[in-house]
This record gives C-alpha cells, sequence and structure tokens, in this order.
C-alpha cells in the first residue's frame, strides 16, 4: 500500500538557532508563502543564528496565538542589526 507522504524538510529557523530542528510546520508557519520564505536566505541566516534565534522566537509567540505589531519587530530587529554593527 502506497501512502501519500509529503516530504518535509528540517525547520531552517531552528536549525540555525539550535542546532537541532523538527520538520518545518509547513503552512502553519508565519513566514510561509508558497513555501518558506526563509529558505531563500538560509545562506545568510547560517552566519547569524542570532538573527535566526530572533525570528524564531516571532514564530513561536505567533504561532502561541501572541499578537505582534510590526513595530515591536521592527525594534527588535533593529536593536539586533545595531548590536551587531555596535552602534550605540
Amino acid at each position: 500500500m502506497k501512502r501519500n507522504v509529503e516530504h518535509r524538510p528540517l525547520c531552517t529557523l531552528e536549525l540555525v538557532a539550535e542546532g537541532h530542528a523538527a520538520r518545518c510546520p509547513g503552512a502553519e508557519c508565519p513566514f510561509w508563502d508558497r513555501g518558506c520564505a526563509l529558505a531563500r536566505i538560509e545562506h545568510e541566516l547560517a552566519g547569524r543564528p542570532e538573527v535566526a534565534a530572533v525570528l524564531l522566537g516571532l514564530r513561536r509567540e505567533l504561532e502561541a496565538g501572541r499578537t505582534v505589531e510590526l513595530e515591536e519587530a521592527q525594534v527588535r530587529f533593529a536593536h539586533l542589526v545595531n548590536e551587531d554593527d555596535r552602534i550605540d
């Protein structure tokens, strides 16, 4: 009997941020847009685990039903970028 099982890769964010990963949640993920939107920048995330960790935190908050305002997300990223660039 042949089963119709869709192959799902490992979660890019979890893999980069935590070094291990579960299967990609697919369309249930807030970063899903006809495929994993972050897979397209995986090569850039690989060298920036702190960015992947922030995105993973946002994904988990959204999955838990918390509303994250765009401005709040922008502040988190700005802080991270400024910290990386050593800007006060």
